[in-house]
């Protein structure tokens, strides 16, 4: 059945009519640069990676100009081949017509990693600089590669604001010597960024957050925070992720484009959830973000994209999906989040991954967390000592 799945899944087909690229909405970053709303993801999930190649090719040849990568993601080169195979068929002239956002990985954020793991991207990508540069974490915690939900890392710590200032520094570093040309961050909370932002120059503030937005989990109070700092917000599982892997998925989730809601309005407007999804995405707050899309069949991959040519959704529906801003009137939104980020929790935080985003467990330096940890030690001993332990 999974490889029935994956077959419909897969076709490409250059009779697709392409879209003008200049069509395609774009918004101004703080920085004054401009930045495509829609940014084809180069996440592979469990089984996409094989396809990588050929999908991010014709995502290029289509219109996509905004490419979403990932050092996390291991196809860094696969994504830098198909830039020079676009180039080399001429569905670009340059590679500056392409917005290339890129991401440092969690294990390369020691202060002596940051540069090295940048001039490993730019040599996979083929590129002399990246658009955007997001640090993918705010700790520097890892896990194995396809490793299950119930995985941890022993090493792993909280977010401590003395270290996570020093790779912030050296990101601005590379951004002043012009590899970069704008930084941000993915997967930030209101209390990182107050930290991050209190403690940086103006000429080195982030100008994008990439965060998980979708109709089900709409992150309104957060991403309206970030817009009020200037920093525009990117959604990635912009469709509610429904191939995502494993270790993401747990029976407490919703499917977004099941909600009857989302249903009844793509039957009104004679078209798919996944553009419900997608159109909204982009009008939502004033048309004010963008966000990340994969596909590996080229009528999805131009459907995809043309969402950020129109503006699809009334008023109306809009305020169906979003609520008017009203107590109690939030729309659909269901605080579902679908990345816990588990598999990233370190010891005191008891496998509660809520405290990986509800800023319960910020610490400005390493000696403050670790005076925690001890005072949390010393409870968990009396608490073994103290209370029945079920067998």
């Amino acid at each position: 059945m999974l490889e029935k799945n994956i077959v419909e899944q897969v076709c490409f087909d250059q009779t697709i009519e392409a879209i003008d690229p200049s069509a395609v909405h774009t918004v101004t970053l703080a920085s004054g640069n401009i930045m495509p709303v829609a940014a084809f993801g180069t996440f592979h999930s469990d089984w996409a990676q094989d396809y990588m190649f050929d999908a991010t090719l014709e995502a290029i040849r289509i219109g996509w100009r905004h490419i979403d990568t990932a050092r996390a993601y291991e196809n860094e080169d696969i994504v830098g081949q198909a830039i020079a195979e676009a180039l080399k068929r001429g569905y670009i002239e340059s590679v500056d017509e392409l917005f290339i956002t890129a991401k440092l990985w969690n294990g390369h954020m020691a202060k002596a990693s940051v540069a090295p793991a940048l001039e490993s991207t730019l040599r996979a990508l083929g590129v002399e600089k990246v658009d955007l540069y997001l640090n993918h974490w705010p700790s520097p915690n890892v896990h194995t590669p396809g490793c299950a939900a119930d995985h941890l890392n022993p090493n792993a710590v909280p977010y401590i604001h003395e270290e996570f200032m020093e790779t912030w520094q050296e990101i601005v570093k590379l951004k002043k010597a012009g590899k970069i040309v704008d930084i941000g961050t993915s997967n930030h909370t209101k209390g990182t960024m107050q930290m991050l932002l209190r403690d940086c120059a103006a000429d080195e503030r982030p100008v994008v957050n990439q965060m998980e937005m979708h109709p089900l989990f709409q992150q309104n109070e957060l991403r309206r925070y970030f817009q009020s700092e200037h920093i525009t917000c990117v959604g990635y599982m912009a469709m509610g992720s429904p191939h995502r892997p494993a270790r993401d998925s747990f029976k407490e989730h919703r499917n977004d484009m099941a909600d009857p809601t989302l249903l009844a309005i793509a039957r009104e407007l004679g078209v798919v959830p996944p553009t419900v999804c997608l159109s909204w995405a982009v009008q939502r707050e004033q048309k004010s973000g963008g966000f990340v899309a994969m596909a590996t069949r080229s009528d999805w991959i131009r459907s995809n994209l043309e969402n950020a040519t129109r503006d699809l959704l009334s008023s109306d529906q809009l305020i169906r999906l979003c609520g008017d801003g009203t107590p109690g009137n939030d729309g659909i939104d269901a605080n579902n989040r679908l990345i816990w980020g588990q598999v990233f929790l370190w010891p005191e935080a008891e496998g509660d991954w809520r405290v990986l985003w509800n800023d319960s467990q910020l610490f400005e330096t390493r000696e403050d967390y670790l005076e925690f940890k001890r005072a949390w030690s010393r409870y968990a001993d009396i608490k073994k000592a103290r209370t029945f332990q079920s067998e």
